[in-house]
């Protein structure tokens, strides 16, 4: 996250990362070890800090928010665990991942606890539309997943199919965030809508910033390595646009080198590089900054307040970021 942006709410961010740690519930060191290495670093507390500052928009002040926020942390990494293992992920967050580090079964394992503990934490929250809102946004989640795989490699996907992959797989799990806040707080409906909204908004933009970071930045600034998702088949929009504007002849080749496990890293530079002399990195920019447009649209129902001010401020760090 920016400097600027964690300076302003470093003392949220310092707290909520505290509370990853306190909140893992278990005596076992291993379990705690693996913890430790995946939530803390350079993660982006991006949900829990939602939450917070969607609760302090809506005047809830009380002390087990911090203890809640960590329910949908939890629940991404142990997201990002099993897709590391699917994925043969080498690096996450600027480290070794953890199944580079200890294993499949490990990060497996882990996942399943982490999301376990996610689900024993909420139940804190004594309230069955919190819960019912977390289930349903990680029941989306892995149908984004599964759709994602199904279309492995797939250069027919669609705009419109895509969209949905990641308004499941992403912007689901951080509408629930925002919106569970207004389902703490005994918000009326309208306000649960607008923070769910503005979740659900913000989660579309930030995954297609992270689209065409895929294809434009560098390891060391991202974390990963550039082209991931092109290496794993994953068809982006980036990508989609960017077929859109090519021949027949230049399609055949991405579908061979695509389809292909012996393609060389030369062969993926050079499928970047086409795509990035179209106009399909700025046609997903400009849709990344028509949903912040829409997200902020959606706070305007709620009056000035510094909680307002950093949420609408997320949102512009989140079109603007390099990692």
């Amino acid at each position: 996250m920016s400097s600027c942006f964690i300076g302003k709410n470093e003392a949220y961010v310092k707290k909520i990362s505290q509370e990853l740690i306190n909140n893992m519930g278990s005596p076992i060191p291993f379990i705690r070890e693996i913890g430790t290495h995946i939530l803390l670093g350079d993660g982006k507390l991006l949900r829990p800090l939602l939450f917070i500052l969607s609760c302090k928009l809506l005047n809830y002040e009380k002390e087990h928010i911090y203890s809640l926020c960590t329910v949908f942390e939890y629940i991404h990494v142990a997201s990002l665990l099993h897709d590391d293992v699917l994925d043969n992920a080498e690096t996450r967050r600027n480290k070794p991942s953890v199944n580079n580090k200890w294993g499949d079964h490990v990060a497996i394992l882990e996942g399943d606890f982490l999301y376990s503990r996610a689900i024993a934490i909420a139940l804190s929250a004594r309230s069955f539309r919190f819960l019912e809102r977390i289930a349903i946004a990680t029941n989306n989640m892995v149908e984004g997943q599964l759709m994602e795989i199904a279309h492995t490699n797939d250069l027919e996907l669609t705009r419109q199919e895509y969209m949905e992959i990641i308004e499941k797989k992403t912007a689901a799990l951080l509408s629930a965030a925002c919106g569970c806040a207004a389902v703490l707080s005994d918000a009326e409906g309208e306000a649960e809508k607008a923070l769910s909204d503005f979740g659900y908004y913000l989660g579309v933009a930030f995954q297609l910033i992270d689209d065409v970071l895929d294809y434009t930045s560098s390891e060391d600034i991202f974390g990963k390595p550039v082209g991931k998702d092109l290496r794993e088949g994953k068809v982006t929009l980036p990508l989609i646009y960017a077929l859109q504007e090519m021949g027949p002849r230049d399609k055949g080749r991405i579908k061979r080198l695509l389809g292909d496990r012996e393609t060389f890293d030369s062969e993926y530079r050079e499928i970047i590089k086409k795509v990035v002399q179209t106009n399909a990195i700025s046609h997903t920019k400009e849709e990344a900054f028509f949903y912040i447009k829409k997200a902020h649209d959606a706070l305007s129902r709620f009056d000035s307040s510094p909680a307002k001010t950093a949420l609408t401020e997320l949102g512009n760090y989140i079109v603007h970021r390099d990692r």
